[in-house]
């Protein structure tokens, strides 16, 4: 009998220890038995450098709309280049993961004030290893406030942290995005008086109580008031009458064979004229 020849295998010559993962080598660890289960333990010290690596970062999406990655790269570039961007990443549900370079760049993202995007709130928040990539989990969001007419002596860190609880988290308070947001407050000074405080917001997040989602109100909700069907254009044509005015006619193909015999007509008796 004739002997098959063997193809040789792909994996003859394969070696696992020349393997490697995002420029490091892996390497095995022995795993536990609980029950009928086989799990690992990951420890703080297994994680540890990487929320050093991801501590200057921001997570940010667009209240009430997805705008694509392209789109909001490009945003972002623009509004904090000049910062240091080392990475730009696209989470599940439209949010954006925005690496600095320093802290510095970081703290200048978080505390410049409120962003829009395309009219709507652009929201801009620290990263932390605790936080969940969803926008159910990102409630709460963050508010600048303004308290106009407040001396100057509250204005210590103890004075404005006590001020701001009573709204949420100071001074850039955090708030739940479907919370009702008061124009004062009240305080006992150190005299035990009762002072009355004027609250000014840079804005307030607005809820649709149509389809309760956030970033417009119920006027501007297209599932209640959903855009009218745009109507199909009609072909039309200008011509110009005897006296000069002029008309628009619909074009058909019974009135181009019409003009096109009169002229036939027209040119047959010049001939027969000049002859």
């Amino acid at each position: 009998m004739q002997e098959v020849q063997r193809r040789p295998s792909v994996w003859e010559n394969f070696d696992i220890n020349k393997v490697s993962n995002a420029g490091f080598q892996l390497e095995f660890v022995a795993l536990e038995i609980h029950g009928k289960s086989v799990v690992c333990e990951i420890g703080i010290e297994d994680i540890s450098s990487e929320i050093a690596y991801w501590r200057n970062s921001v997570v940010c999406y667009v209240l009430g709309a997805h705008p694509p990655f392209s789109i909001l790269n490009g945003y972002v570039q623009r509004l904090w280049g000049k910062h240091g961007i080392n990475k730009v990443h696209m989470l599940k549900n439209g949010i954006v993961l925005v690496r600095f370079d320093s802290i510095a760049g970081n703290n200048e993202a978080i505390q410049g004030g409120i962003y829009h995007f395309d009219n709507k709130p652009f929201i801009v928040k620290a990263w932390n290893e605790d936080m969940e990539f969803t926008r159910e989990e990102l409630y709460t969001i963050p508010i600048w406030v303004i308290l106009p007419g407040l001396d100057f002596k509250y204005w210590s860190p103890k004075g404005l942290s006590k001020n701001g609880s009573l709204i949420g988290k100071p001074l850039l308070i955090e708030v739940d995005v479907d919370s009702q947001l008061p124009e004062r407050e009240f305080f006992k000074n150190e005299k035990g008086d009762l002072i009355e405080q004027q609250i000014q917001y840079d804005w307030k997040p607005v809820l649709c109580k149509f389809c309760h989602r956030n970033g417009y109100s119920e006027e501007d909700c297209r599932k209640k008031n959903p855009p009218l069907p745009k109507s199909p254009k009609k072909q039309e044509s200008r011509n110009v009458e005897a006296d000069g005015s002029n008309a628009v006619n619909q074009i058909t193909p019974n009135s181009t064979q019409e003009e096109g015999a009169q002229n036939k007509q027209h040119c047959t008796n010049a001939r027969r004229w000049k002859s």
